[in-house]
């Protein structure tokens, strides 16, 4: 079944939560300059699945790791573009970061700003697993073989999420009846069943009793009596109070969000400085000097405390933060996660740890996910589950998914949206359904074409389509359109310019002089 483009019809009022713009990635080597990327866009927005297919080469994995800023330097750089994550252009410092000085394609000069990577990296780390969250295509060489599961998860939870984890517990200490009460009448005022699930979800993130989300849907679902359920779900908190010391809590919640405040003045200088604006550059670095200032008085005694007995002061946090483990690996239907997350990465199977990626991606809620093949190398059994996850947690709390395969079924089946890659470009988006009914593109035509289908009568005799040629080198890639010497509809024009992606209808672009007469800007 071709999946619907039902989340997206609704988008023309949304932001795109992901904007990628005239992307450029290229790899030094001794052989020469990759030219991986080539001026590529596209955007993902809240809620929508979007599918990036095509031959292995053609650029899928570079452009998931260009977007999450994680091209290995050396021999790669993103040398140009724009990378918007939630209206924040993450790469808007790259020309401080570096001075490129290319002499020939085999002697290249670079020459690194450390300070200004360091403040990069910094920002960076706050953002990865935040704002976005990737899972690899090779979960094992992606796990820390050193730690256990349950540590690798913890650790994001701990960098990310103290002051929601504070907030959480402040909640749950001093919960009342009537916000209990509030809860129950929001929930029966839901009729789709989805968001009842969201609503009950929601609130039991906010009081930290994630443990009895599917107690409370049981409970919600077999008695009308509300005041017997506002007593039931009131002893559920109650239990599950720790007595914990509330002032230290109210202290470290106010040291972590003094750090959020940097971070966030941080975005604002680093913004003004791409937009040259001097004054707003003074302003921003004032309120860092001022801000910097309290947290050498005010929280000088913590900060000593979490450098040299970090996991003493935190045990209350990484206890939270080991049963948010245990509610994750349940939520990727791991069997027995009690015993999975005292496990090292090399006994699991595929699977399993494939699942636990999935887990360690959602630690920190982000509103968008990387999916960087995630069921290459697994049974089909297995991929399919795999594949349920991500759909399911795309409908649960709406989060937004990038998919890359070179598997069209699965394209079918899980995206919404579809962009197809050739040798770094993206040569056609449009719709799941439009790409699989009415392909465009003649690369896209060719892939369509190659695939067997069991709707579609074919003579015995008839072999199936093939394109012919190999992927060419992007060291010396073709001139013009990368594709034509692979063309059967080539024309003299596409040797010469480089087609740009146009919209030839409603959601639908192509990158092919047959549609269009509009060339790319040298």
């Amino acid at each position: 079944m071709i999946v619907e483009e039902s989340k997206t019809e609704k988008k023309k009022n949304l932001k795109p939560y992901v904007e990628v713009k005239d992307l450029v990635t290229q790899f030094f080597t001794s052989r020469g300059i990759v030219k991986a990327l080539d001026k590529v866009s596209f955007s993902v927005y809240p809620g929508e699945i979007y599918g990036l297919v095509g031959e292995s080469g053609c650029g899928k994995s570079v452009t998931s790791t260009s977007v999450m800023d994680l091209i290995p330097d050396p021999p790669g750089r993103i040398i140009s573009g724009e990378i918007y994550i939630d209206g924040f252009n993450i790469i808007a410092d790259l020309n401080k970061m570096a001075r490129i000085k290319i002499k020939s394609e085999t002697d290249v000069r670079i020459r690194r700003y450390k300070k200004a990577i360091k403040r990069h990296n910094n920002v960076l780390s706050k953002i990865r697993g935040d704002k976005i969250a990737m899972i690899f295509q090779e979960p094992f060489l992606a796990l820390n073989p050193t730690m256990t599961i349950g540590d690798q998860i913890m650790e994001v939870i701990m960098l990310h999420n103290i002051s929601s984890i504070s907030n959480s517990i402040l909640r749950r200490e001093n919960i009342s009846s009537g916000e209990v009460r509030n809860f129950i009448t929001e929930f029966y005022s839901i009729n789709d069943e989805t968001q009842k699930r969201k609503e009950v979800n929601n609130f039991a993130a906010s009081y930290a009793i994630q443990e009895f989300e599917e107690s409370i849907l049981s409970l919600l679902a077999t008695s009308d009596d509300k005041q017997y359920i506002e007593n039931e779900i009131l002893n559920m908190v109650r239990e599950n109070r720790t007595g914990m010391n509330i002032q230290n809590i109210r202290e470290i919640k106010g040291y972590f969000d003094l750090q959020n405040d940097i971070f966030q003045n941080t975005l604002r200088l680093l913004q003004a400085e791409r937009n040259g604006d001097s004054s707003a550059i003074k302003q921003f670095n004032s309120e860092l000097s001022k801000l910097k200032r309290i947290e050498a008085s005010s929280f000088f005694l913590l900060r000593l405390k979490l450098k040299f007995a970090y996991k003493y002061v935190m045990k209350e946090y990484r206890k939270e933060a080991r049963r948010r483990t245990l509610e994750l690996l349940t939520l990727v239907n791991i069997a027995g996660p009690e015993v999975v997350i005292d496990s090292y990465p090399h006994e699991l199977s595929g699977g399993m740890q494939q699942r636990a990626m999935i887990a360690m991606s959602l630690a920190s809620n982000p509103r968008m996910l990387i999916a960087d093949e995630p069921t290459t190398a697994l049974d089909v059994t297995t991929q399919a589950q795999i594949l349920e996850i991500i759909k399911d947690l795309n409908k649960l709390i709406g989060m937004a998914v990038l998919f890359i395969t070179h598997d069209l079924a699965v394209i079918a089946e899980t995206c919404n949206r579809v962009g197809v890659m050739y040798a770094g470009n993206i040569v056609e988006e449009s719709s799941t359904i439009e790409i699989f009914n009415d392909p465009k593109h003649p690369y896209t035509v060719g892939l369509m074409s190659s695939v067997p289908r069991a709707d579609k009568k074919r003579e015995k005799e008839i072999k199936l389509e093939t394109i012919p040629g190999t992927v060419p080198n992007l060291i010396t890639p073709p001139s013009g359109c990368r594709f034509h010497p692979r063309c059967k509809f080539a024309m003299d024009i596409c040797s010469l310019k480089k087609p740009k992606l146009v919209e030839i209808s409603e959601r639908h672009k192509v990158a092919c002089f047959l549609y269009s007469d509009e060339s790319e800007v040298e």
